[in-house]
């Protein structure tokens, strides 16, 4: 017997059985038959009187789908052809609601496992994004915290020396910007060391000779001082006021004196 012939046979079966119990007609099966009828009403009615989801939701549909069948052959005059209508009308039921549940339960799992990929991907992407944008926040954070070209520490008024410190006791000899706008870093005419220049611009220069030197900045007439390479890049970094002293800042209200320029 092949695979086709079993499912052939099961799929008659409960007709076979229900036409013998209709052709025998015998009491003690229609009484055990009828019995199980009862059980299954009062089952019914507890079921649909219950708070459970399970019953609601699983026991009672199908218990509900075979007592109204039960109540429709109620009107069948020969009693065995009712139980065996019954008994066969029944294991359908029983059967196709197994089924619908076996498919309810599947796509349960793959509308699961959809989701939880949906989520996955749904997440890498937003830790991709979210990568990318801390990446860009990173980048621009890095230019905007970029460390002020060496040079920039050194400025100060040409034929002066430049002073670190707020004030007279606590300040420090640096360097010196000579004549010409050469930059020096040192404290004396033994450990200097040129560092940059300023042109007759304004421009500051960070190298050690013409050959090497790249703009990083620039004074103006102001005193001024900012940095970048050319005008689109530059932002204000301090200023040089009338009196020599150098602030650091990016406007009056933040700025702090550093240190001065002069003697």
């Amino acid at each position: 017997m092949n695979e086709q012939q079993i499912g052939i046979l099961i799929l008659i079966s409960p007709l076979v059985i229900g036409g013998i119990i209709a052709a025998i007609n015998s009491t003690a099966i229609n009484k055990a038959t009828e019995s199980v009828e009862a059980a299954t009403r009062s089952r019914q009615n507890k079921t649909a009187a219950g708070n459970s989801k399970l019953s609601r939701y699983v026991t009672n549909p199908i218990l509900y789908a075979i007592v109204l069948f039960c109540n429709w052959t109620d009107g069948f005059k020969h009693r065995g052809l009712k139980n065996g209508a019954r008994v066969a009308v029944t294991l359908y039921l029983i059967a196709a609601w197994v089924w619908l549940l076996y498919l309810a339960l599947v796509l349960v799992v793959i509308g699961t496992i959809i989701y939880i990929a949906i989520l996955i991907m749904s997440n890498k992407n937003s830790n991709d994004t979210e990568s990318s944008f801390n990446s860009g926040k990173n980048f621009y954070s890095s230019n905007e915290s970029e460390p002020e070209p060496q040079v920039m520490d050194y400025v100060g008024n040409r034929g002066n020396k430049t002073y670190s410190g707020t004030n007279w006791f606590n300040e420090d000899l640096t360097g010196r910007v000579d004549e010409d706008g050469i930059i020096y870093k040192g404290t004396n005419w033994f450990n200097e060391e040129r560092i940059g220049r300023i042109d007759e611009s304004g421009n500051i220069f960070e190298g050690r000779n013409n050959w090497n030197e790249k703009k990083v900045g620039r004074i103006d007439e102001n005193g001024n001082i900012n940095k970048g390479s050319n005008w689109w890049n530059e932002r204000k970094t301090g200023r040089i006021d009338s009196d020599g002293n150098i602030n650091k800042g990016s406007n009056r209200m933040n700025e702090k004196k550093t240190g001065r320029t002069g003697e």
